[in-house]
């Protein structure tokens, strides 16, 4: 269940502009925000490699990358959000598709993005999420996620309001999983999970082992 501010604030553009900017002052600002998947994973990475940024709205967090030198691909179901993002990023391959099981073909990007999105896949849908990430990446290739985390003393009244107005139950689901344990149970290797804006935020990156198998 979700109140009705949630329809509302993806009808009506500046609704979810100005959720989003508030959500973003905790890890200064909404650039930031949209910048943390490249600042974590651009010295991993060789110059001009293939990024897929999975669920990728209208192209927000693909900017970053694209503005570093990077390849980008950006898949989502949605097609009026790609019509968007083909206007904002025109520089981007875009993909209709589930992220569950993206028409993409097996160890094509060095790197896969999912930023602030994982949360509102069901756990069962979560984890072939993750696992269609697995797939898609080449051995040694980095997964960054930018998300929730359960927050701090000080922010946890802030971010269950914030659930109950604009999220759903999958997002509350994803707050009680340790997803640092996930990714390493699916096959994923250096997992490093750190916690910002007041632990309210999570950014975990890990790697396809050289011999991971989907």
């Amino acid at each position: 269940m979700t109140s009705f501010l949630r329809p509302l604030a993806y009808r009506h553009r500046w609704i979810y502009d100005t959720v989003t900017a508030v959500s973003a002052l905790s890890v200064g600002g909404v650039s930031r925000l949209r910048g943390l998947g490249v600042e974590a994973l651009q010295n991993q990475l060789e110059a001009g490699a293939a990024v897929l940024d999975l669920c990728c709205g209208s192209g927000e967090a693909a900017a970053p990358w694209l503005a570093a030198g990077f390849s980008v691909t950006g898949l989502d179901i949605a097609p009026r959000a790609l019509d968007l993002a083909a206007i904002r990023q025109p520089q981007m391959h875009l993909v209709e598709g589930l992220a569950e099981d993206p028409p993409l073909a097996d160890e094509r990007f060095a790197a896969v993005q999912i930023s602030v999105a994982l949360h509102e896949f069901p756990r069962k849908e979560r984890v072939q999420v993750l696992t269609s990430c697995l797939r898609l990446l080449q051995p040694d290739g980095w997964l960054v996620l930018v998300d929730l985390h359960p927050a701090g003393p000080w922010l946890k009244l802030p971010q269950q309001l914030f659930c109950a107005l604009f999220e759903t139950d999958t997002a509350t689901a994803m707050l009680e999983d340790d997803l640092v344990f996930q990714l390493n149970e699916l096959g994923f290797c250096s997992v490093k999970q750190e916690l910002l804006a007041g632990q309210a935020l999570q950014r975990i990156t890990a790697r396809k082992p050289p011999s991971a198998q989907p």
